[in-house]
């Protein structure tokens, strides 16, 4: 053999090492730069992690102190403001004055319903019958329809059946009068017809 044939042999076989060697050490290379950047990725991973926990557990901790300090707050004020039995002790030494007081202006004020006992048991009120037909119409012994029912009765209209079921009785303190209102099953229109208006003569 040549000498020019052993040397060819012999680089070849020198680069086919050399490439064989360079692929294998580029592939462990790569693998142990690829754990670094897995392991850094890890270690970025768990410090995010953990300071949105720590982010978490701080918010929870600012809003358990504000409980905290609500509920302490809460009871400070509570220590300063007499309790409900020394309240109802109050409210019963002035003999429950405060409500007795706005009631009594209420009645005043607005007509109310009263229990048929009740009715005309004062003198100087003016004792008034009205009759509520089954249409919704309120008219008063001239078959004259009250217009503004509300302001006259209040909501008596709604209390049929509370002390009897054909009747509703209603005081109004600031006109002095008290209103009998009788429940008619027949409709005005009917009634009216049948009654028409007397002329005088």
């Amino acid at each position: 053999m040549s000498r020019g044939l052993y040397l060819a042999a012999f680089v070849a076989g020198v680069t086919i090492g050399s490439v064989a060697t360079w692929f294998a050490v580029k592939k462990k290379y790569e693998k142990i730069a690829q754990d670094e950047i897995d392991s850094v990725k890890e270690v970025f991973a768990r410090k995010e992690f953990d300071s949105q926990v720590k982010e978490m557990t701080k918010a929870g901790e600012e809003v358990v102190k504000g409980l905290n300090d609500g509920i302490r707050q809460a009871a400070e004020q509570a220590k300063d403001k007499p309790d409900l039995v020394q309240y109802a002790t109050m409210v019963q030494k002035y003999g429950g004055t405060i409500g007795e007081e706005k009631e009594a202006h209420m009645k005043e004020k607005y007509p109310y319903v009263i229990s048929p006992e009740e009715f005309g048991e004062f003198e100087d009120y003016e004792k008034i019958s009205l009759t509520y037909y089954a249409d919704g119409v309120l008219a008063d012994d001239n078959n004259e329809v009250v217009d503004d029912v509300e302001d006259i009765v209040g909501d008596a209209l709604d209390h049929f059946g509370e002390y009897e079921d054909d009747s509703v009785f209603v005081r109004c303190d600031e006109r002095k009068c008290d209103y009998e209102i009788l429940l008619d099953q027949r409709t005005f229109s009917e009634v009216s017809d049948s009654n028409p208006h007397q002329v005088e003569v």
